[in-house]
């Protein structure tokens, strides 16, 4: 329906424009008789038989039999391709001989007179269009440019010369058809020598947006789009009439504000929940005497939990427990207490609870643990509260945290695999003994192959093999050695066989685990002409592998190890990752050495 009423509408409107052209036309010219003249003073038909003949007209072309654009000579006859055409004249008269023939068609006349397009004058039509341009009667049009802007009383070349004539549109109707804007705009563009219309426009668009992005201070990147507003510039926002004046000389100044910190103290609070305000007042605190910083943490204490909650208020709070005595941390943390969970789990309250789990007392450490311990499961899971978690690891005794273990060890497989808790196990792993972990320890050594290719697991085996007892890197070992070549070339396993090589050569047990890493090295380079070894070279994941054994081989091992890359260096050369252990060659065995 409304693509109805738009087309009804445009064609009422061309109608009014067409009514409107007609009626500032000036009569047609008549003869003494009454009848019409045509503008060669033929006679044309009297009024009573000017009455529209439909005509079906049927026409085919041959593209090289009619004359191009600018081809004819000043006589009218065609040149060039036209006399080729006449040649074959004979073999197209016989098509049409086979060809039923078509009732002979009333030739109409044609504006200038004549009964054929080359009879127009060349002022008129300027030359002959090209009758592939349209299907039209006569096959062309004459050039618009070359045409009169309104012409009276003349047929319409456009149109066969049977139908009534209708005037061309005056110049300045297209206001009325609808166009205004656009013909407005054309008129007003400013345009450079050789710049049409159009590019104007879109020069005049490139300007337009480009004072737009200097408005806004020039294009936002896609990573500046997405953080979060910057704080109301201070010329935008200055006029509100419930900040205090000392917040509003802050504001002005910024860090150039020589406002004495005395004068600041009544307005604490404000202070603190304003971008400008929280930045005064970190900078102060470091410089303030003890009576000022006592007179900071009386006004803060009380609305501790809700400055904890605040964007700006946050920083503030987290000053406080660096710059503050032990009895001062004492209550700021005693302050939370009730809010310790919510605050865990929150992106500002979770920075405010880990600067007081590191600055705290042994006995505000042991509160803050008794409140985690009622829900720390849903800490551990929390992409906030995790960071909680893995700080009291960090920060308290071993001793502190069996609450955290004892949620660990009912599901360590599950947690080995998750994104946030593989990091706990990571943190356990590091700062707890290994008596505290028998329990975890034993599942994910259960669950090896499993941990091994999971994208969050992998990482809590490496841990046990960097970090673990020398029985538990055996054990790793000798499961990597039993399908070295699968977890060689799995994106994730991978990077635990890289650590097998690493800390049986290197590592804090590597005395001990000689024979499991002599089984591990010779289970890759093989004893047949097709070892493992070749397997793993060429793959994305596995040729990593190579180069490590490349880095960390000894002995008669890396006489072997060189033996048999050179022996298939060719297809290294012509492969992309065969390319980087070739690197690698180069570099542990030299230049000459790997090229030998």
């Amino acid at each position: 329906d409304e693509l109805l009423k738009a087309a009804g509408g445009a064609a009422a409107t061309a109608a009014a424009a067409a009514a409107a052209a007609n009626a500032a036309a000036p009569p047609p010219r008549l003869g003494l008789d009454g009848r019409d003249v045509s503008p060669s003073g033929e006679v044309l038909a009297p009024p009573e038989e000017l009455e529209p003949m439909r005509v079906t007209i049927s026409a085919s072309y041959d593209q090289e039999a009619l004359p191009q654009v600018g081809s004819t000579t000043n006589g009218g006859t065609p040149s060039g391709r036209a006399r080729q055409t006449k040649a074959k004249a004979p073999k197209q008269q016989q098509q049409q001989a086979a060809t039923p023939q078509q009732p002979q068609m009333p030739q109409p006349l044609l504006p200038m007179g004549g009964t054929q397009p080359a009879d127009w004058s060349t002022a008129y039509a300027g030359g002959l269009c090209n009758p592939a341009m349209s299907p039209m009667p006569y096959g062309c049009f004459p050039p618009p440019a070359a045409m009169p802007p309104w012409m009276p009383g003349v047929y319409n070349p456009y149109m066969p010369a049977v139908y009534p004539p209708v005037p061309m549109m005056p110049p300045g109707m297209y206001g009325a058809v609808g166009m205004p804007m656009q013909a407005q705009l054309a008129q007003q563009l400013p345009m450079a020598p050789g710049m049409n219309k159009g590019a104007a426009m879109k020069s005049q668009g490139r300007q337009s947006d480009s004072k737009e992005r200097r408005r806004r201070g020039g294009k936002k990147k896609k990573a500046a789009r997405d953080r979060a507003a910057s704080p109301t510039p201070v010329s935008e926002d200055d006029g509100n009439p419930d900040r205090s004046a000392a917040l509003t000389e802050v504001r002005k100044q910024g860090g150039k504000c020589k406002l004495p910190f005395r004068e600041v103290l009544p307005y604490i609070l404000e202070f603190a929940q304003d971008h400008h305000g929280s930045r005064y007042l970190q900078t102060k605190l470091d410089e303030a005497d003890a009576e000022d910083k006592q007179a900071v943490f009386d006004a803060i204490v009380p609305e501790a939990n809700m400055m904890s909650s605040d964007v700006f208020g946050g920083f503030v709070v987290q000053k406080l427990f660096d710059i503050g005595t032990p009895e001062q941390r004492r209550r700021l943390a005693a302050g939370l207490r009730k809010n310790i969970l919510r605050l865990s789990n929150e992106a500002v309250g979770c920075r405010v609870i880990q600067r007081a789990i590191q600055h705290a007392s042994r006995e505000s450490q042991v509160m803050i643990a008794t409140e985690l311990g009622k829900n720390v499961v849903d800490c551990i899971s929390s992409m906030h509260g995790n960071h909680v978690i893995q700080k009291c690891i960090e920060q308290m005794p071993p001793d502190s945290v069996s609450f955290i273990i004892e949620a660990v060890e009912k599901d360590t497989e599950r947690w080995a695999s998750h994104m946030y808790g593989c990091r706990v196990i990571q943190r356990l792993l590091e700062h707890c003994a290994s008596h505290q972990l028998q329990k975890i320890l034993e599942h994910i050594l259960k669950s090896i192959p499993k941990l091994a290719q999971d994208p969050y697991g992998n990482y809590v085996v490496q841990h046990m093999l960097e970090h673990g007892r020398k029985e538990d890197k055996k054990r790793i070992v000798s499961i990597i050695q039993d399908h070295v070549v699968d977890f060689a070339m799995h994106k994730c396993s991978s990077n635990v066989v890289e650590k097998c090589f690493e800390i049986a050569t290197v590592g804090e047990h590597a005395y001990a685990l000689d024979d499991e890493r002599a089984k591990l090295m010779n289970t890759v380079l093989g004893t047949d002409d097709n070892p493992p070894l070749y397997q793993m070279m060429d793959n994305k994941f596995g040729n990593y592998i190579v180069q490590r054994m490349i880095e960390h081989s000894r002995g008669k091992e890396r006489d072997l190890l060189h033996k048999r890359l050179l022996t298939v260096q060719q297809q290294l050369k012509s492969s992309v990752n065969g390319k980087h252990i070739l690197s690698a060659m180069e570099k542990e065995f030299g230049v000459n050495q790997a090229t030998m």
